[in-house]
């Protein structure tokens, strides 16, 4: 045992060189990591009937949030992402509109939410507008007991999310941590080797 730690004290230092190697790689790794940012926003659509002169609003209310399931899949069906991809003042096809749009119904409302994402607040923002103005034009063609759904505010603000970013100094002393772990073991299987071979050589 005693051995052992001398061991470690005469090649302290390359395992205070492994430390700053490997940190070093950890850190210059986190900084090097390519980042991107997506923005998304929402416009709502209220796809409630009008209850003026209904006998009874609550049994109306409760087929409207029944139907809510259909409303979401005509949101995405051809027909309405042909009219948005007409509407859109830049180039986008079908499919990258479709992969771009997320439609959800907000909890305990008759309502549905466009969310639009991409890589430019802009074009989030106008996404998400058009594609609710192209479901409220044709979506009551495609199913005409629907109603007409009424347009909510024009979405205004967006939400900022980034990906791939790393944190350089979790990565640096991750990577110092590897680096005074290897190089301790190796010092230590060369020790118990050297001895082994001694041992052997006494006896």
């Amino acid at each position: 045992m005693k051995d052992l730690m001398k061991r470690f004290l005469r090649y302290s230092w390359v395992i205070i060189l492994a430390m700053v190697i490997f940190g070093a790689v950890g850190f210059f790794y986190a900084k090097s990591a390519k980042t991107s940012t997506n923005f998304s926003t929402s416009r709502l659509v209220l796809i409630a009937k009008n209850n003026t002169d209904v006998k009874d609003p609550s049994s109306r209310v409760t087929a409207d949030k029944s139907l809510i399931p259909t409303y979401k899949k005509l949101a995405m069906d051809d027909a309405v992402l042909t009219v948005a991809e007409d509407k859109l003042p830049f180039k986008m096809t079908k499919g990258e509109i479709a992969s771009s749009i997320t439609v959800d119904n907000p909890s305990d409302t008759l309502m549905l939410s466009f969310k639009a994402s991409g890589a430019d607040t802009s074009k989030a923002k106008t996404l998400s507008n058009t594609y609710a103005e192209a479901f409220v034009e044709e979506a009551p063609k495609l199913y005409p007991d629907m109603g007409q759904p009424t347009l909510l505010s024009k979405a205004s603000g967006s939400d900022v999310t980034t990906f791939g970013m790393k944190n350089k100094k979790k990565l640096t002393l991750f990577g110092a941590v590897i680096g005074f772990v290897l190089s301790s073991f190796g010092i230590m299987i060369v020790g118990i080797q050297n001895n082994y071979l001694k041992l052997k050589k006494q006896g």
